[in-house]
C-alpha cells in the first residue's frame, strides 16, 4: 500500500531529490515505495539567514543552507565509518588518474 505520510520535521515535509541511474545504479532493482538507507557525500555551498515573513513567527529567522551532493552509496549490511568511505572515495580517484581518466 502506498505511504501518503510525508516525513515531517518541525511541522513541514523534509527535502526531496532525484537519482539517475549513473548516481546510483542499485535504484535499477528497487521497487517503488521500498525505504533505502544512503550515505550522501555533501559540500555546504552556501548559508543565510532566513526571514521569511510569511512563515510562523518561531521560523522566521532560522538558517539555511545549500549542499551540493558529492557522492552517494547505498547502505548495506556491512558496518560503515566515515574513514572507510573516505578511503574508498581516494581510491576511485587514484585508480582515476592511474588510468588517465582524467587526462580525457
Amino acid at each position: 500500500m502506498y505511504d501518503t505520510v510525508m516525513p515531517m520535521h518541525e511541522g513541514r515535509g523534509l527535502p526531496q531529490f532525484v537519482l539517475r541511474e549513473i548516481d546510483l545504479p542499485d535504484l535499477r532493482n528497487w521497487e517503488v515505495n521500498s525505504q533505502h538507507y544512503l550515505v550522501l557525500k555533501v559540500e555546504m555551498i552556501g548559508k543565510r539567514n532566513r526571514k521569511d515573513m510569511e512563515a510562523p513567527k518561531s521560523d522566521r529567522e532560522k538558517i539555511e543552507a545549500d549542499f551540493q551532493v558529492l557522492s552517494i552509496k547505498p547502505l548495506g549490511d556491512e558496518p560503515v565509518d566515515a574513514k572507510k568511505l573516505e578511503r574508498q572515495d581516494f581510491e576511485k580517484v587514484l585508480a582515476k588518474a592511474k588510468s588517465g581518466a582524467y587526462n580525457e
